[in-house]
């Protein structure tokens, strides 16, 4: 199944631009993501697109657990330090915004956040984003650079049970390909097949990109209601693109919720 280029009005994917717009993913129960454009494409980024491409600005697949935003901002400045000021000053003003919308929008003090530059690969199908018991819900990602993430309209979608009988399918042949090594085999074949047509689709539906340039804010899923029959909109169903030159990728999700007594507005 081939990505639309252009992407048609999708139930449960709002674009906006506004925090208000981002904020309707905590209380608007038919709403599972809102896309927020950047607007004018600032110069900069093209200057990163060849820094990353080029392997000139590398970052190590990373994963802070639970930071603050200003701890995310200390260790931006030090993962792109080695970059151009003219690329490194407004990258990292842009993940540390990113970051205090989420943190705004989720009312949650700390966020976990995932990092790295590197090319596609099958290693992320489809799949839905899961926070521990009890924490917020609103999380974000951003792709800089190169193909950026796919996903399916809520309506397109069957229903979760086979969704997530895709998925447990597809994590089994995943992990079988891997032992297969680079040579390939029966459960690579299959994996691209899975890849190409997704079973938990209904017919005709397409699969969406999000735009160059944008930001995709997000329900998250209470860990504890993964694998269950949920409602499709309580989740934005979504992958990386599988192949590609190397990207730099933001994942940002909630830690916990602020207690109610905490006074944030």
């Amino acid at each position: 199944m081939v990505p639309t280029p252009r992407n048609p009005a999708a139930v449960g994917v709002l674009h906006g631009a506004t925090a208000d717009d981002i904020a309707r993913l905590a209380n608007d129960a038919g709403l599972s993501a809102v896309v927020v454009p950047d607007g004018r494409r600032a110069p900069w980024l093209h200057e990163l697109a060849e820094l990353v491409v080029g392997g000139r600005l590398v970052i190590p697949r990373t994963t802070l657990a639970s930071v603050t935003r200003d701890e995310f901002t200390d260790w931006a400045h030090t993962a792109v330090a080695d970059a151009p000021a003219t690329v490194a000053r407004p990258l990292v003003h842009h993940m540390a915004e990113i970051v205090t919308r989420v943190v705004d929008a989720a009312r949650t003090d700390h966020v976990m956040v995932r990092a790295f530059t590197e090319a596609p690969t099958r290693r992320c199908g489809f799949h839905v984003d899961t926070v521990p018991p009890q924490s917020s819900t609103v999380g974000a990602v951003r792709v800089y650079n190169g193909p950026t993430t796919e996903y399916v309209a809520c309506e397109d979608v069957r229903g979760m049970d086979e969704f997530y009988a895709y998925l447990a399918r597809r994590e089994r042949l995943s992990r079988q390909a891997e032992r297969e090594g680079r040579g390939g085999g029966a459960a690579l074949d299959e994996l691209c097949a899975m890849d190409d047509s997704p079973s938990f689709l209904r017919r005709g539906a397409v699969v969406r990109r999000v735009p160059a340039d944008a930001t995709v804010f997000f329900r998250h899923l209470d860990v504890r209601r993964h694998w269950s029959p949920h409602p499709v909109t309580d989740v934005w169903i979504h992958r990386s693109p599988m192949i590609g030159r190397p990207r730099l990728v933001l994942n940002v999700s909630p830690y916990r919720a602020v207690p109610a007594h905490s006074g944030r507005g």
